[in-house]
């Protein structure tokens, strides 16, 4: 049975089955049933994946996208009674979002903060507020950004915002492997995290990093022996430093192979 990536909120998406006869491509709204009851959706994507709890029900009608959009007018009211309550329970929360499931039975309100809080009793007033089961989730600062968009320090739409679905954790391994300046400013997102861009070809340079020679080893060069300051895995170029101090860029084609020179690569 294949399955589809179906996002119904910036913070919400699922996995989800299609059944038998049902033809749905990226971009379709739908309607999908989880644990939870319906909701209307858009396809991301096809996902090679065993992992869905979810099904898409079928394309979504005028009907179901007027019920969306009833609901979407809805959700500031609800986030107006949210923000009173949790102000009268001094709730330092900056509220960022609200989703009414499609059946209205459910009510999902997101708020970013550095700190964590006890907001039981502030659920309980406003499920009793809303007549509605509430659910109240804590985004990070990256998911705030995606749900914000902008410019990206590259001067194009924030990739979070427009093409990236899954936000993976950034190390700052990855700017050091591809020999960038390691400076907050320099390598930080609008959100102030490392940029989800310096993952985009980390798999690429761990492959290349692999057969280059490890920092502080002795080589075997035509000039003689020297050792591994620094390497540019792109040009595949190594910096070696001879035993008179001097240090020079060289091939790593033209390195002598660790056989023929007796030293380990």
């Amino acid at each position: 049975m294949a399955v589809v990536l179906v996002e119904m909120h910036p913070f919400k998406s699922e996995l989800c089955d299609i059944p038998d006869g049902l033809s749905v491509r990226p971009g379709d709204t739908v309607v999908i049933q989880d644990e939870d009851g319906e909701d209307v959706g858009r396809v991301i994507s096809y996902e090679d994946s065993d992992e869905s709890r979810s099904v898409v029900l079928r394309a979504a009608t005028d009907g179901d996208l007027t019920r969306r959009r009833e609901l979407d007018d809805a959700t500031g009211e609800a986030l107006a009674v949210f923000c009173r309550l949790k102000d009268e329970y001094r709730l330092g929360m900056r509220v960022i979002g609200a989703h009414w499931r499609l059946d209205r039975r459910k009510i999902c309100f997101f708020f970013a903060s550095e700190e964590r809080f006890d907001f039981r009793t502030l659920h309980k007033a406003v499920s009793t507020a809303l007549e509605a089961r509430v659910s109240i989730k804590q985004v990070g600062v990256r998911d705030h950004a995606r749900l914000l968009g902008g410019l990206g320090p590259c001067g194009r739409d924030l990739c979070c915002r427009s093409f990236v679905r899954e936000l993976k954790p950034i190390a700052l391994r990855m700017a050091r492997q591809q020999n960038l300046f390691v400076e907050p400013s320099k390598i930080s997102g609008v959100c102030g995290k490392l940029l989800c861009c310096l993952a985009f070809e980390d798999q690429s340079y761990q492959q290349w990093l692999k057969e280059m020679p490890s920092n502080g080893i002795t080589v075997t060069t035509e000039r003689g022996p020297a050792v591994v300051m620094s390497h540019d895995a792109i040009k595949r170029r190594v910096t070696v430093r001879y035993e008179d101090g001097t240090e020079e860029s060289v091939a790593l084609e033209e390195l002598v192979p660790a056989q023929e020179a007796g030293h380990p690569r």
